[in-house]
């Protein structure tokens, strides 16, 4: 249970969504002093139990060769390659919350240097045994992880989850990030065409996991706020964005289901023609949406300020 906002810690606030999709003890408000957006539970949950095995979308399930594994191996070589052009020659980089280690495998493959940082054991244990990459599992609190200061830091899908996102960011890259260093920070786009499509049932609310929606505006002051400036900016994502897409269009034809979940477990004929079928229109509308900041992802490249003497 939250009564304040996560970035300002206002409890006042303006209601959005009254009731969310599959959770109907939570609100998505918006805070009246910072108008940073937020999950509002209105009961306690057992966090132990999230991002577990015990989770039926975070659970763990071997996708090596499979499409998804593919879109998700081009979308992140693609940032790479943006890093690389931002950040060169290729040095340190610490993938904070790694998840099951892909992005942290194919930048090591490229010639840097990794290590990751990832609290769920099932999640980092795989990523240690598939991957053969270093993981630390314990929260993060405050100073350096590594005894390092790295050249570079991403975090893929890590603030949307956190009860004080601007708090752990700021400390993270001011102990961590080396004053040359690029920081890259994505997350669900809360001002996204597929959001307002589906309304309070869209996929990226993800409540109660997600507790932080983010629009441009917002994130982009949550970094200033840490003394970082945003260089490059992007909105399309293959595989959260695309997928976003695809499941707000269907929610518009009835569907009810959690698409990632039924995906991973339940792979029907009648869903995989669904997808198909509607796959033109939404690659189609999550391209011309990605053009006017209105993408299913908010990716921010940005490095620290520089203090002047």
């Amino acid at each position: 249970m939250n009564q304040a906002c996560p970035v300002c810690n206002t409890a006042l606030y303006s209601v959005i969504y009254t009731q969310t999709s599959g959770y109907p003890d939570a609100k998505i408000v918006k805070c009246n002093s910072c108008s940073h957006i937020y999950t509002l539970l209105e009961a306690n949950i057992n966090t132990q139990e999230l991002y577990t095995d015990q989770d039926e979308v975070y659970k763990v399930v071997e996708n090596r060769g499979s499409i998804f594994d593919k879109i998700l191996t081009l979308e992140y070589r693609s940032v790479i390659k943006k890093i690389n052009f931002l950040s060169s020659p290729r040095g340190t980089l610490m993938d904070f919350g790694c998840g099951k280690g892909k992005f942290g495998s194919l930048a090591k493959r490229d010639g840097w240097s990794v290590k990751c940082v990832e609290t769920s054991e099932d999640r980092a244990e795989y990523a240690r045994k598939t991957y053969q990459l270093e993981v630390n599992s314990n929260f993060y609190l405050s100073g350096k992880i590594f005894n390092l200061e790295f050249d570079v830091i991403t975090l893929f899908h890590v603030l949307e989850h956190l009860p004080k996102p601007g708090v752990m960011l700021d400390q993270l890259l001011k102990d961590n990030l080396n004053n040359a260093g690029l920081a890259v920070i994505e997350v669900p786009n809360f001002n996204s065409l597929q959001s307002r499509i589906a309304k309070n049932r869209w996929i990226h609310l993800d409540v109660p996991r997600h507790i932080n929606h983010f629009t441009p505006r917002n994130l982009e002051q949550l970094l200033i706020g840490c003394e970082m400036i945003p260089i490059r900016k992007a909105y399309f994502s293959y595989h959260l964005g695309l997928l976003g897409m695809v499941d707000s269009l269907l929610k518009l034809s009835g569907y009810k289901k959690n698409i990632i979940y039924e995906l991973k477990n339940r792979k029907s004929i009648l869903l995989i023609l669904r997808i198909l079928f509607i796959l033109p229109l939404a690659l189609l509308l999550e391209a011309l949406s990605s053009f006017s900041a209105q993408g299913g992802i908010i990716r921010i490249y940005c490095t620290k300020k520089r203090l002047s003497l």
